[in-house]
């Protein structure tokens, strides 16, 4: 990954150490934000954004709302509409404002390296391609022999999926209820080893 800036490298490595559960806590609260309708910053005009959307910028959104687009398309199925989850508020609120400031901007920086791919060959950023086009971008970039490519690609795609799925009216369709540690009253143990 000797390509991407230090910072980016960081970045990346924070979203793969990155729990399901962790995730799915972060995410709780961030739909609780959310649903809120979160306050906007004073003197920000961010009318291309989405209601509680602080952190980023009108360009990433596009970029992580176009891959969410490709990567979990909904029409059709039984998954809950990713118009009716609020997606990315919950990876700007559950991810992004909670990561330190390098780190962010490391995957900020990533997230426009990742747009800007596919302009030599489709003559587009990713944000501006047509389903089939983003789709074949992600899966190249997903099996490319450059490492910062398939770590963006599965990094970024591993973000827009687990923002998704945090938000528990997404889980119905899979027959899932939920954390059996609620319904049990289990108490955290952190990460503690597995019982010998």
């Amino acid at each position: 990954m000797s390509q991407l800036p230090p910072a980016t490298v960081q970045a990346l490595a924070h979203v793969q150490r990155l729990g399901r559960r962790d995730f799915l806590r972060f995410g709780l609260a961030a739909a609780s934000l959310a649903a809120a309708g979160g306050a906007m910053l004073p003197g920000t005009a961010r009318a291309a954004l989405p209601d509680g959307v602080k952190v980023m910028s009108e360009g990433e959104h596009a970029v992580f709302r176009r891959l969410l687009e490709v990567m979990l398309p909904t029409d059709g199925s039984a998954l809950v509409p990713t118009a009716q989850v609020p997606v990315m508020q919950t990876l700007d609120a559950a991810l992004l404002a909670t990561m330190p400031p390098h780190i962010l901007q490391g995957l900020k920086g990533g997230v426009r390296y990742f747009d800007e791919g596919p302009v030599a060959r489709y003559g587009k950023r990713f944000a501006e391609l047509s389903d089939a086009d983003a789709a074949r971008f992600c899966d190249e970039w997903a099996n490319a022999p450059e490492a910062p490519h398939r770590a963006l690609a599965m990094g970024l795609k591993k973000l827009v999926g687990l923002a998704y799925w945090a938000n528990p009216p997404t889980w119905a369709p899979l027959g899932y209820d939920g954390p059996v540690s609620h319904k049990w009253g289990l108490k955290s143990l952190g990460n503690a080893p597995m019982p010998k």
